[in-house]
Formats: C-alpha cells, sequence, structure tokens
C-alpha cells in the first residue's frame, strides 16, 4: 500500500492517548483504501487517500496534545485540518468532508458560505500555529480564490446536486467507516463474499410443516426464481403476493441467487418492524451461514471479553458487515438519506448488492415517488438490485413483476365494512357475535394505544383465557414473548384472542378467525386482513371494519389522530363503493386506491432535498416524538442495576462502546410515552416515602424509571404502561 503524505510536524504527536497520529492517518487510510478495493471504488481512491490522511491533522496542535491528558481542555480540529485538505487538493467538497467528519453533511448554500467567507490569512494563521510555515502543502491567495471558483459554477450551471451528493456520500461513508474502526483499534473489515447453496434451501423448504398450500407455494416460489433467472441488469423488480404465500422465502431466494449470479457483494434485507426482524433472521439462518440481525435492540452478549473489537464496532455503530443483513426500514432510511456522519458508515455498502424491501408500503405515500427516484438513481450508478415485495404493492416505482399473477386457491375472508360510526362499547357487541358466541379466535386493531386499552378492559371478561395485548407501550421484550406464545396456542390448535394496535399489522406470521379492524387506509386495511384465516381453513374468516369515534362531544374519531385526512378520504370513498367484499376484489381497489393517493398526495422528502442540494434536511421515517419521554420500565429487577452501571462510567472515548452497549441492553426495557403523561403520573404520586424505592423517578435528560414498586400501578405486566388518567379503568377491572 501506499504511505501517506509526509508532514514533519506530526513527529511524536498523538491522535489518542495510546496511538500515534501518524499511525491513526495512515490506519485510517489503509482501512478506507481496503474497503474501497473490495466494493471497486476505483474512482474515488485518490481522493480518499487525501481526506483520510488529513482529517485529523490539526491534532497536532499544543492544545489538543494537552487535551489528551488533560481533558478539560478543547480544541475543535477538523476546521483546520480542513484548510490542509482544500490546500492539497484544491477541492472544496473534500475539505468539506474533513471539516465534517464529527458532525453531519451541511447543505450546498452553507458550504458555500462559510468557504466563501473563511479569509485566507485567517485560514494560514489557524493551520500556522501546528503545521508552521515552510511546508510544502500551504498555497497563495491568487490559488485559493481560484479554486473556490467552482461554487459559482456549480450555482450558475445548476450542477445535478444529486451526483455532487454521491460521490460526497460515499466519500463520507467509507471516511467515517475507516476513522472509526481505527479509533477503536479494530483491523480491516474481513468481508466475506455470499454463498448460495440451493440444496440448502431445499433442504430446509422440504423441512417445513406441511398444509394445504404447500403445493400452492411450491408453484409461486418455482414460477417466481425462474423469472429470476431471467434478469439481465440492475434495476427494481416487485414480488407482489397476498400474504401467506411464502414471501420471505421466495425474497431470500431470489436474491441468494442474483447475488450469486453477479458475483454480488452483499444482500440486504429491509423489514418494517423490529418485531419481524427476529422471526425472519431466523428463517435466514436456516439458508444462509452468515446473517447480521441489526436493530438498535441488538446487544452485546454479557461477556464481553469473547467479543473482538470488529465485533463490538459492527454492533455499536451498526455497520453491514455480513453478506446478508437483515434490519429495519428505519434503520435503511438512516444509511440512504440521514446526513449524520455515523448514519451514513454503510452507504458504501449498496453497491453491487440486493436490496429487499419487505412492506415498502408503511413508507408514507407522500415520500413514494422521491423513493422510486432513489432507487433508480442508486441502481443507475451503484449497480444495485431493488426487490419490492408486498401483497399490497405502493406506486413507488414502475419495477419488473417477478411473481407470477395468482390468488389463493379461494377466497380466505370476507370484509364487512359498517355504515355507521361506532364507539368502543358497540364494537364489544360485534366481538361477541361473532367471536365469543362462535367460540373462534379473535384480533381486534386499533388506531391510538388509549383506544386499545379502553377495548381490551371491555373485552377481557368476555374474552377469557388466552387474551393478550400488544402496544408500544408493552416494553419490546414483552411485546416479542407474547407473539411467540400466540404462535404456539396456535400450533396447538387453541382458541386465542388478541388486542393490539398498528405493530401487529405487517409482516407478522399470526393468524386468527375473527378480525375486528378500527378505520384506517386501505393498504392498512388489507395488511390486517393477512391475519385472518392466513393459512386457509376451510371456514371463510370476517373482517370488520368500523369508523370508531370518542364518545365525548367531539364525536372525533381515533382514526383522525393517526392518519391523515387524504389517505382515509381515499380509503372511505373506495369503501362507499362496496359494503361487503372479498379477498378477490382487493387488488382492484387497491390500485384505484393508489392511483387516487398518487393524484392527490403532494410529493416531498429527501430526494427532493437531495436534488436542491439541501442535504443536511433530513426527514425520518419516525414520527416527530419530541414530545415524548423515554420511560424504562425496571419488570425484572435488572434495570436500575444497569443504569447505575452506565450513570457511573466516565464519559471518555475508552467508555464509549461499553455505555452504547449497556444502554442496547437496557433498551429491551424501554418504552416512549407523551411526557405530559410522565407528567401527570409524577404529580399525582402523593405516597412517596423517602426511606422506601421511589416508584417513578425522572433521571434527566426526557428519560424516567419506573422502579420494581411502580409495576402493577404505572406499568402493568397485563397492558403495559397505564396513563394516569386510565388507572382506575384500568386497575379497577383488571386487579380489582
Amino acid at each position: 500500500m501506499e504511505m501517506m503524505p509526509s508532514f514533519s510536524f506530526l513527529d511524536g504527536k498523538r491522535s489518542h492517548p495510546e496511538k500515534l497520529l501518524k499511525e491513526h492517518l495512515e490506519g485510517v487510510w489503509h482501512r478506507a483504501e481496503e474497503i474501497a478495493i473490495y466494493h471497486g471504488y476505483d474512482e474515488l481512491i485518490e481522493s480518499l487517500k487525501c481526506v483520510c490522511t488529513t482529517h485529523d491533522l490539526a491534532k497536532a496542535h499544543e492544545k489538543f496534545q494537552k487535551h489528551l491528558v488533560q481533558k478539560g481542555i478543547k480544541y475543535a480540529h477538523a476546521e483546520p485540518s480542513s484548510i490542509i485538505t482544500f490546500m492539497m487538493s484544491k477541492d472544496v467538497f473534500l475539505a468539506e468532508l474533513v471539516r465534517r467528519h464529527h458532525s453531519y453533511l451541511e447543505d450546498f448554500q452553507q458550504i458555500a458560505v462559510f468557504w466563501r467567507e473563511l479569509d485566507y490569512t485567517d485560514a494560514i494563521k489557524q493551520i500556522s500555529e501546528f503545521a508552521g510555515k515552510e511546508d510544502w502543502f500551504y498555497i497563495d491567495e491568487k490559488q485559493w480564490r481560484s479554486s473556490l471558483r467552482v461554487l459559482r459554477q456549480i450555482e450558475a450551471d445548476e450542477t445535478n446536486f444529486d451526483s455532487l451528493w454521491l460521490r460526497l456520500r460515499l466519500l463520507y461513508s467509507i471516511l467515517i467507516t475507516g476513522d472509526r474502526l481505527d479509533s477503536i483499534g479494530a483491523d480491516g473489515i474481513d468481508f466475506e463474499d455470499i454463498s448460495y447453496d440451493e440444496e440448502k434451501f431445499e433442504r430446509y423448504i422440504e423441512d417445513l410443516p406441511k398444509d394445504k398450500l404447500a403445493d400452492w407455494r411450491a408453484k409461486i416460489r418455482t414460477e417466481t426464481i425462474e423469472n429470476v433467472d431471467k434478469i439481465e441488469k440492475p434495476g427494481i423488480y416487485t414480488i407482489s403476493l397476498p400474504t401467506g404465500a411464502g414471501k420471505t422465502l421466495i425474497g431470500l431466494q431470489s436474491a441468494m441467487k442474483l447475488a450469486a449470479r453477479f458475483s454480488l457483494k452483499t444482500v440486504v434485507y429491509v423489514l418494517p418492524f423490529i418485531s419481524i426482524v427476529d422471526q425472519n433472521t431466523d428463517v435466514a439462518r436456516n439458508v444462509c451461514n452468515k446473517v447480521q440481525e441489526d436493530h438498535h435492540l441488538v446487544s452485546l452478549n454479557n461477556e464481553t471479553e469473547d467479543l473482538t473489537t470488529l465485533q463490538r464496532f459492527i454492533i455499536s455503530f451498526r455497520y453491514f458487515k455480513d453478506p446478508l443483513i437483515v434490519t429495519t426500514l428505519a434503520k435503511f432510511w438512516e444509511v440512504l438519506y440521514s446526513p449524520a456522519a455515523n448514519d451514513s458508515m454503510s452507504f458504501h455498502r449498496l453497491k453491487d448488492a440486493v436490496v429487499i424491501l419487505d412492506e415498502p408500503q408503511s413508507i408514507p405515500a407522500k415520500y413514494w415517488q422521491g423513493f422510486g427516484q432513489t432507487l433508480k438513481f442508486l441502481s443507475e450508478k451503484l449497480g444495485t438490485y431493488f426487490i419490492l415485495m408486498t401483497a399490497t404493492q405502493p406506486m413507488i416505482a414502475k419495477g419488473e413483476e417477478l411473481a407470477p399473477k395468482v390468488s389463493f386457491p379461494r377466497n380466505r375472508h370476507e370484509y364487512n365494512v359498517s355504515n355507521e360510526k361506532i364507539t368502543v362499547d358497540d364494537m364489544k357487541v360485534l366481538i361477541e357475535e361473532n367471536a365469543v358466541h362462535n367460540n373462534v379466535s379473535s384480533l381486534v386493531i386499533m388506531d391510538t394505544r388509549k383506544e386499545a386499552l379502553k377495548s381490551y378492559v371491555l373485552l377481557r371478561n368476555i374474552l377469557g383465557e388466552n387474551l393478550f395485548f400488544l402496544s408500544a407501550w408493552v416494553i419490546p421484550e414483552e411485546r416479542m414473548k407474547r407473539i411467540k406464545k400466540l404462535k404456539e396456542l396456535e400450533k396447538l390448535g387453541r382458541r386465542r384472542n388478541l388486542v393490539s394496535t398498528q405493530v401487529i399489522e405487517a409482516g407478522v406470521d399470526l393468524d386468527f378467525d375473527y378480525v375486528f379492524r378500527d378505520m384506517a387506509p386501505f393498504d392498512s386495511l388489507v395488511q390486517s386482513a393477512g391475519r385472518c384465516n392466513r393459512r386457509m381453513r376451510n371456514k371463510v374468516g370476517k373482517i370488520d371494519i368500523a369508523e370508531i369515534v370518542r364518545e365525548d362531544k367531539s364525536g372525533r374519531s381515533y382514526a383522525s389522530d393517526v392518519y391523515d385526512d387524504i389517505s382515509l378520504d381515499v380509503t372511505k370513498e373506495i369503501l362507499m363503493q362496496r359494503k361487503r367484499f372479498f379477498e378477490t376484489d382487493v387488488q382492484e381497489m387497491l390500485s384505484k386506491y393508489y392511483d387516487q393517493l398518487g393524484k392527490k398526495k403532494y410529493q416531498e422528502g429527501p430526494w427532493y432535498n437531495i436534488c436542491e442540494g439541501q442535504w443536511s434536511k433530513f426527514n425520518s421515517l419516525i414520527a416527530d416524538v419530541s414530545y415524548e419521554e423515554t420511560v424504562l420500565v425496571d419488570i425484572d429487577g435488572t434495570v436500575s442495576e444497569q443504569l447505575y452501571k452506565l450513570e457511573s462510567m466516565e464519559n471518555t472515548l475508552e467508555n464509549l462502546d461499553a455505555k452504547r452497549n449497556v444502554w442496547k441492553r437496557i433498551q429491551k426495557y424501554a418504552i416512549t410515552v407523551p411526557k405530559g403523561e410522565m407528567q401527570a403520573w409524577e404529580d399525582g404520586i402523593n405516597d412517596v416515602i423517602l426511606d422506601k424505592e421511589k416508584k417513578l423517578e425522572f433521571k434527566g435528560n426526557g428519560i424516567w424509571l419506573i422502579s420494581k414498586s411502580g409495576i402493577g400501578e404505572i406499568y402493568s405486566t397485563e397492558v403495559g404502561f397505564v396513563p394516569f388518567s386510565m388507572k382506575e379503568e384500568i386497575f379497577g377491572d383488571l386487579y380489582g
């Protein structure tokens, strides 16, 4: 490998307490070069060498050297380092990557303003403080100004900001990865190529339990794979199949075959919710030797000394390392669009990759067109293959369909739409008539957490045993256990009942005889129906749909709290035409829904920001929860201990990984609750005695702790967090 440029002022200086600065710069460059060579980014090598070997040069400043031994001393090294980058490369954008390597990419206009307003004399003064005045990289003021003219040319020519963004993001991604790798002492990444074993797939499928749909699924899979074998180039492809058709295995096999055939580097399986990442990872591990499960609840084992530094790096930064990654849509969205340095780290892994997007309709409709443009752009520039896979294919992009046009051998369920707006009490009557009297398994899906809680209390006495509750107010650890228990009951053929919010909607492999669904956008209704008679038993399943309103004077629907008016209005227009319809009618109705939605929805989002040079503007897929706070539930007595451990650690670089991993373990017991709800509990608890454990404690920084003594009052093991206004309603019925 080529050595980095010689900078005499680096001699004896350190980047970290245990590492020489020159060694760090060389290490970052070597790691970045290995990544670039593996992925075939030959055209980026020289630019990478420049940013990697200059990004920390200003750490040679005496103030930073003192900072390493005396933490109170501060010195911002990124900006002065970037000045040398600019002088060496004459490329203002490479300099910008160095200037922002600890934060996030700024907009084009912010970049232009900073570099135009940076006085040449001041810049020379900044770097001469640590680099001396005789070094070879200095340029004169005329060269300085000449090199900045590109900014005006871009503005005048309206240069394609998307191509400029792509180059910057790729360089940023590799620079940040190399820097973080070397900083924590990890060697290079030992990437492994994808290994596709068709016989392993067939053996796994052959061992699956057989039902009346097995032959039908096998025929669909065979026809889809035959179409996959005809693919000749990167692009956007779709697999549109009804729920229960075996899309998970079909998608995995399609992606693995493509990867093996075209010698691709990575398969990324993207799922809408954390709750189904586990189950799909389990499937993937049966057909692929190296599978990386990626979501924010994945934590290091307690025996952290058994893990390599690279493994710590992968989990801490959620880096896409293995040949097959199973991740969430929220994370993939960040990898694509977030301007934050750490979020960008896996972006370079999308080159020569297959990305399966499972249930892409969960992306808000206002982002569809821009997201589709992003996929098209990346498939052309990076050679990425995208597979959009769902029963309700949204109008994101025009892709080539791989699956045969099929429907189930017969109708699995029928839909019934109520003409009237009803209350939660009215819903109870429907459940009694359809689930209780017929002695069948039932699923009730509500739009809000409070609405679901009210429904659970009303139904608890009539539905009896094997009734479960799910919402985002139940800690993740317990949600996963309940889904597993429901699957076990189904296998045993026992009746089971579930009251839930939308957390159950897409991808969760559960089956019920009867489903009640509060009003929602049409594609959400169809996803809910995917839990009704999923296995195609002899009797047709039934789905009741009604709009539930509050019993107060407002008469406001719960759906309007969650969904936008346009989606709901289009849905109601579609449903007005048919009060009763079957599964075979759904595709035609979906097409009408998406067509009308596309005409009425104003399109916005990250892609349009990118094309306008607004690179720091990020539209997160996760709803704005600035009014919500994190609540830790010490349900088993381990959270307080872990939180104390976290609070006891000093804020040092050496402790960074350990703190992240403790926090990841804690997050399995974390929920988010509106600040007002927590304040109501704090104001309402008047029996706190000093010598007893507090039931609720505010820990600062938007974090609350419900202690073990608060379990059964603030948090119920049955329904999760209980709002203060509902405590008598909930606990009176549950434990009275």
